[in-house]
């Protein structure tokens, strides 16, 4: 699905933000990406949901070479992407239901259909009950899970979410990874950019490590475990 290769990335003509970046993902995978503050975990998620073209290298997703593709290319590209930003980017003047649906209606999606999907998702994400209120109302934690509800309405094949849980107790955080989690068993690619690793310890998945701009894979604690079971 995501093929990166000897990828570099600059802002104008400052240093290199992100530094001969490799790696591949499959379809069906879940990653984390972690790293210090500073490391370049941004940077490469806006090269991940198409908000950036690499400055060096090769980006390949879905099979395509995201550098040749034009702005309309790219447009239909990104409608394979569900994308959770850390500061939710809800609409506050709308509904729970009104901001879960908007995508729906930006494809054309008749009403009937559009009730049936958003009022299915929000019951799976325990916001029935909330469906009219607005996010001004909300909790931190049941905005969130608009966001999340928002990003995968329309079915994404690929759900990259970055600092979900960044302004989140980790009792919350964690059963909004869960959620992540649930969805990546029915079929979504989900990678997930978080500082918090005790929150990442939690859960089964390999890393991918940003440092200075460069980028290394830890696999996770049991297929270690795995490994050296195996040894002796």
């Amino acid at each position: 699905m995501i093929k990166f290769e000897h990828v570099g990335l600059r802002y104008g003509v400052g240093p290199e933000v992100l530094s001969d970046i490799n790696f591949t993902l499959e379809p069906g995978s879940f990653r984390f990406l972690s790293g210090p503050s500073g490391a370049g975990k941004t940077s490469l998620m806006s090269l991940l949901y198409l908000g950036r073209k690499p400055t060096r290298g090769l980006v390949t997703m879905f099979g395509q070479n995201i550098g040749q593709l034009d702005r309309k290319q790219l447009s239909r590209l990104r409608q394979k992407i569900g994308v959770v930003f850390q500061d939710f980017r809800l609409l506050n003047h709308m509904s729970a239901f009104d901001n879960v649906a908007l995508p729906l209606r930006i494809q054309g999606m008749s009403e009937k259909d559009i009730k049936n999907n958003v009022d299915e998702l929000l019951e799976w994400v325990d916001l029935g009950e909330y469906k009219y209120a607005l996010p001004s109302t909300l909790s931190g934690g049941q905005q969130q899970r608009i966001a999340v509800a928002r990003a995968v309405i329309t079915r994404p094949r690929l759900l990259l979410a970055d600092e979900p849980t960044g302004n989140l107790d980790d009792e919350i955080g964690f059963r909004l990874l869960s959620l992540f989690d649930q969805l990546n068993k029915m079929g979504t690619t989900v990678i997930i950019a978080s500082h918090n690793q005790a929150l990442m310890d939690r859960f089964d998945h390999e890393r991918l490590i940003l440092d200075q701009g460069n980028l290394s894979i830890h696999q996770p604690r049991s297929w270690m475990k795995e490994k050296l079971e195996s040894m002796f």
